[in-house]
């Protein structure tokens, strides 16, 4: 059997050298849980720093005064059908696998929305050190492609499965965080010139997300919501990792999408399920243990499947 060429290789190991890279803030958080430095408790804390200070400075740094083509408006509409195709399909599993009511709304939640914020902006950044547009990209399909559905739909499918009555104000809560807003905001400010002390500002603020972020979802890990049952697993393992993003990859193609926005939005849909899903899933008690533990699952498997996907994409 021939060796692979020298490029497929270094290719390889530059993919697993940046990806473990940021892996290894998020061990640092859960080492620093168990080593007692840090509590799970101070996980809010941090992501109340992400979310209402450096992920909006971070949002706006990364699309002010960046170039906003059609494809990158395209990119999040894809993310976001891929997903509702995905839900369904996790709804059509649930009954065919008989899983209890809570349960289905469960797998319906970790397998149509992924972690494309706190996981998904570093993994960018480490693979496309180089290119603002995917970073621009990947703000745009985090925010217009996973966290409108998942803070609106996702949260109608938690209470509706957990037969709990929908809260107006929780599924428009995220509305009053300002991560939205900077995104829009720096969209419409992108011809307008800003003052450099303030953008350089918002930047330095921004670059502190990635590992805040990391951190953050180290803490959140814990190997007590490993109870989870096997098949269920491993079919919104199979749903989330492996058909959001070959649905993405075939919507992509039907636009004429291509280049750096293709491979981002791909490699965001690959993401593992969200961590806000067991804060959604938790609050409304539709089965908050096994999205915990396929959090849990799905984030560590990540480490594997995610150089896979660059891999492929390259």
């Amino acid at each position: 059997m021939l060796l692979p060429p020298a490029f497929v290789i270094l290719f390889v190991v530059s993919v697993l050298s940046t990806v473990s890279a940021v892996f290894l803030l998020l061990f640092a958080g859960y080492g620093a849980r168990k080593l007692g430095v840090l509590k799970s408790s101070d996980a809010a804390v941090v992501n109340s720093i992400v979310i209402n200070l450096t992920g909006p400075a971070f949002a706006f740094s990364a699309l002010y005064g960046k170039p906003l083509t059609l494809q990158m408006v395209g990119a999040p509409m894809v993310v976001f059908t891929s997903s509702l195709l995905v839900m369904g399909l996790a709804y059509i599993a649930g009954i065919l696998l008989h899983l209890d009511r809570k349960t289905t709304g469960a797998i319906m939640l970790v397998s149509a929305f992924g972690n494309t914020g706190f996981l998904g902006y570093p993994v960018t950044m480490a693979a496309f050190p180089k290119s603002g547009q995917a970073i621009a990209t990947a703000v745009m399909c985090d925010q217009f492609g996973m966290a409108l559905p998942l803070y609106s739909i996702g949260v109608v499918v938690a209470a509706s499965f957990a037969a709990a009555k929908t809260n107006r104000a929780q599924i428009l809560e995220f509305m009053k965080a300002p991560l939205l807003p900077a995104t829009i905001i720096a969209i419409l400010l992108k011809p307008v010139h800003l003052p450099q002390p303030l953008v350089t500002s918002l930047t330095i603020l921004g670059q502190a997300t990635v590992p805040l972020a990391m951190l953050s979802l180290g803490l959140s890990l814990s190997k007590s919501s490993l109870k989870t049952a096997t098949v269920p697993f491993t079919v919104a393992m199979v749903l989330k990792m492996a058909a959001v993003p070959i649905i993405a990859l075939l919507g992509l193609k039907l636009l004429g999408i291509n280049g750096v926005v293709r491979d981002v939005t791909v490699l965001e849909s690959s993401m593992p399920a969200a961590v806000m899903t067991g804060v959604i899933a938790g609050r409304y008690n539709t089965n908050g243990a096994f999205v915990s533990g396929v959090i849990f699952l799905m984030t560590l498997a990540s480490i594997v499947t995610i150089p896979v996907i660059l891999m492929l994409l390259g």
